[in-house]
């Protein structure tokens, strides 16, 4: 670290009240340091307003920064740089920035101010690096030093030095200096790994704000050191704050916006708009006139995880843990009291409502107990369609053997009677309350979320109910292998199923949806 000359307190601490526009240019070469490596640290308020201090070549490269906010309409003129403060000797803005050069090792020059320059002073614009000497600034220096012919630094040099090293940074506006450290904030990020949202971003830009008044009010005589921020407190600091965003961020992050690629295919589906019950079909399909039956329970484990985990515990999963994870979601599918043929059948659908309706599950609903009873309705998800308002849809599913659908359709209608009470929906809503993290979950409409509070009668949530029914079953159309025709038969098979469906549905069921 290198160790700062002891410059007075007066004029600049004490003047610095209410001015932040330094800091933020302080930040800007805090970031800067912080992309580069060859810095090593950046003072506030000791030899200049700002010093940069980098190492080049084994030598030590102090780039000297005054800031300067002078408002006015006029561009910075070659007469307003070189003027003298009244009488004063060696009192321009130019005098003052060469008299900075009081230490040992290279030295850099730099202004920087909101107002832009006139012509003349263009040349000074283009960073060092990427000038071709001599140019214009060659040319200034040796007026310079042909009108302040005895003037030099602490360190001996004189303005044609100070010509060739100098750069002049016009920022503009406090609102467009912050938009480009914020953006280097955010290039910072990701280089280290991290994605802050905005919110973030902004909250760790201020952090480092505070990091530059900190510094820059800090007393030059009984605190010097703390003057000096090093780019390893600044790394580490960012580092810091950089995790802790993460952390946070996954307290509010969304796991359902990604999803596995469909597998099933909808082959046939009511053609009417607006009725309230409709169906669809979805076929596995044939490959090379075999059953996919291996190709779709392989797509139905990518689903695993996300049914059998709550959403939080989805967003904590990492390279470390991935393992002991996923083992958890397979031993809880696993150990669950309901039938395996319920389970698989719960799966699949959850497995249609995220891919065709691109819905949000309420998580592990079909494995929650209520008074040590599970629920008829595995599934819950929170479904908006296009042009309407926020949906809960109440699923149930099942696995039906041979000959066995008749039984099982009065079976659905029958829980679906008794469903339509307020016994039931309550108990139901109060599921969907313990369960849901609404943090994870896309924000949704107010009426939505009052039809979900305990206190709401149960008629708000029949206002936003849709019950999802899945049957899946051995069908005769299949039952003597591939046929070119299979879709066909499938088709009418379906139609057959649904109206007979219909026909059972209770009364009090029928207005819903």
């Amino acid at each position: 670290m290198v160790r700062t000359t002891s410059p007075s307190n007066a004029g600049g601490p004490a003047a610095r009240q209410g001015f932040k526009y330094q800091d933020h240019v302080a930040v800007s070469f805090i970031f800067k340091m912080l992309h580069d490596s060859s810095y090593s640290q950046v003072e506030c308020e000791t030899a200049d307003d700002i010093v940069a201090v980098s190492h080049y070549s084994g030598e030590i490269v102090n780039e000297y920064i005054q800031v300067k906010t002078t408002e006015g309409d006029s561009k910075w003129s070659w007469r307003e740089i070189t003027a003298l403060d009244g009488t004063k000797p060696d009192s321009s803005l130019l005098h003052k920035s060469l008299k900075c050069d009081a230490r040992l090792g290279l030295a850099r020059f730099r202004i920087v101010t909101k107002r832009d320059v006139a012509k003349i002073l263009e040349g000074f614009k283009t960073e060092l690096d990427k000038r071709v000497l001599p140019d214009a600034t060659t040319t200034r220096g040796e007026a310079l030093v042909k009108k302040f012919k005895k003037f030099s630094s602490p360190q001996n040099r004189d303005f044609a030095y100070w010509a060739k090293n100098s750069v002049w940074q016009v920022y503009g506006d406090l609102e467009s200096l912050e938009a480009v450290n914020i953006k280097a904030l955010s290039q910072l990020a990701e280089r280290l790994g991290n994605r802050p949202n905005f919110t973030q971003l902004q909250a760790i830009y201020d952090e480092f704000l505070e990091m530059a008044d900190k510094a820059a009010t800090a007393n030059t005589k009984t605190a010097a050191a703390s003057k000096i921020i090093s780019r390893d407190q600044a790394l580490a600091h960012l580092k810091n704050l950089l995790d802790e965003a993460d952390e946070k961020s996954l307290t509010t992050f969304k796991p359902y916006k990604k999803r596995p690629d469909p597998f099933l295919v909808e082959f046939h589906a009511s053609t009417e708009e607006g009725l309230l019950q409709s169906f669809s079909g979805f076929d596995v399909r044939y490959s090379l006139k075999k059953w996919r039956h291996d190709n779709f329970a392989k797509h139905l484990i990518e689903w695993l995880p996300e049914f059998s985990l709550k959403a939080s515990e989805i967003v904590n999963i990492r390279a470390h843990n991935a393992e002991a994870i996923l083992a958890r979601s397979i031993s809880t599918f696993s150990d669950s009291d309901l039938p395996r043929d319920r389970l698989i059948a719960e799966l699949i659908l959850h497995s249609i409502l995220r891919s065709r309706q691109n819905s949000e599950p309420v998580a592990c609903k079909v494995f929650y107990k209520s008074a040590g009873k599970l629920s008829e309705f595995g599934n819950a998800h929170i479904v908006q369609a296009p042009g309407q308002s926020d949906q809960l849809w109440l699923g149930l599913s099942r696995l039906i053997e041979a000959d066995a659908m008749d039984a099982t359709l009065k079976q659905i209608c029958e829980i679906l009677d008794e469903t339509i009470s307020e016994t039931v929906l309550s108990a139901e809503r109060e599921i969907i309350i313990s369960l849901r993290e609404p943090l994870h979950h896309q924000p949704r409409a107010d009426t939505f979320n009052q039809a979900l509070h305990h206190n709401s009668p149960v008629d708000d949530l029949l206002d936003v109910l849709c019950f999802p029914i899945l049957l899946t079953y051995d069908s005769k159309a299949l039952s003597s292998g591939w046929l070119a025709d299979y879709i066909n038969n499938l088709k009418t098979e379906i139609e057959s199923y649904f109206n007979d469906f219909i026909t059972q549905i209770p009364n009090n069921i029928k207005q819903a949806r």
